[in-house]
């Protein structure tokens, strides 16, 4: 069974794929908290490197002089200091990144500026100069990287993650915790407000942008919640494509020529749960979850709509949850 529209997609000669990037590099994990929903929620330090790091090449390469990015669901920010420190260096660091969330405490702690890194239970333990023991050549060049533009600092007075979390930690004779912020110089580079990609337009007005991260956030938007502890709650009258389409066409908009709309790798960013405006032969049926699921990805269609957007970077992906097998999934597209 294909549930793919990457199939019937011709990609150009310049198509990054990951066997002609780096090999597959440790995602450093560093926050752990519990958001207003009071759910864990997690981000990470350069997490999908691959992404990230092909982003980065792409974007030095069209603009070369620097340009504004725009980071929707971005969390405290880790992400998009990851993709900074990938784009600057010491002669050029004319990128600015304009971070959005829609949770409060999410952007308290970014606006705070202070992030941890903690040993054991994640990989961000790479991070630390302790380790270095560990550290392959890949390894070494992500911290050489992260150390460019953050420093050391003290324990702030306030709580970053989730303090019952953290006592569970402290009970391992190994926990190791250290405190990171930016580096002054680096400091207005990153900028971090409440937001959500609906009002993207109305973000930096009259300004377009060298690319948009949104990863692994358009199920939220979409409600598309099916790998959630078998979830069966969805409603099936929202219209996922509707939702889709209109986010991605103020996103072109927003774009440069040659701009990147930058995604996640989580299968329910990809694959969709068929809602009740779905034709019968635009679905099929997963018998595993008694459920049907969109024959082509909406996202992938609406990206794919009038030529507008070219798939420059696609991955192979755990889709075990839904489709029992990896599936390949475009994480980076570029506006034409």
């Amino acid at each position: 069974m294909k549930i793919s529209a990457v199939n019937n997609f011709k990609y150009p000669n310049y198509a990054f794929s990951i066997s002609s990037q780096r090999k597959q590099s440790p995602s450093f994990s560093s926050l752990k908290l519990k958001n207003d929903e009071n759910n864990y929620s997690d981000t990470c330090f350069y997490r999908d490197i691959d992404t990230l790091d092909c982003a980065a090449t792409l974007l030095k390469k069209t603009f070369p002089k620097g340009t504004d990015i725009l980071d929707f669901a971005s969390s405290n920010g880790e992400e998009a200091i990851s993709l900074y420190s990938l784009l600057v260096n010491t002669s050029n660091n004319k990128y600015k990144i304009h971070c959005f969330d829609t949770s409060d405490r999410a952007v308290e702690l970014g606006k705070k500026g202070i992030y941890t890194v903690f040993y054991p239970m994640s990989y961000d333990y790479l991070l630390l100069p302790e380790f270095s023991m560990l550290d392959d050549p890949n390894t070494r060049e992500i911290k050489s990287k992260f150390y460019s533009v953050m420093e050391e600092t003290k324990k702030p007075s306030y709580e970053i993650n989730d303090i019952n979390y953290l006592c569970q930690l402290e009970r391992s004779p190994y926990f190791k915790i250290k405190y990171y912020k930016l580096k002054d110089e680096h400091k207005d580079k990153i900028e971090i407000n409440k937001g959500n990609i609906n009002n993207i337009d109305k973000v930096l007005p009259n300004k377009k942008v060298g690319a948009v991260l949104f990863r692994n956030a358009m199920y939220i938007e979409t409600g598309n919640s099916y790998a959630n502890g078998f979830s069966f709650n969805e409603d099936l009258n929202v219209n996922k494509k509707e939702i889709i389409e209109k986010i991605v066409d103020k996103v072109y908009e927003k774009l440069l020529p040659g701009g990147l709309f930058i995604l996640g790798d989580i299968e329910k960013d990809h694959i969709y749960i068929a809602d009740n405006h779905v034709n019968d032969k635009d679905k099929i049926f997963v018998s595993d979850y008694c459920t049907f699921i969109y024959k082509n990805s909406p996202l992938w269609e609406a990206l794919s709509k009038d030529d507008r957007f070219e798939p420059v970077l696609y991955k192979n992906v755990d889709a075990s949850v839904i489709l029992g097998k990896e599936q390949k999934v475009p994480t980076i597209w570029r506006k034409k």
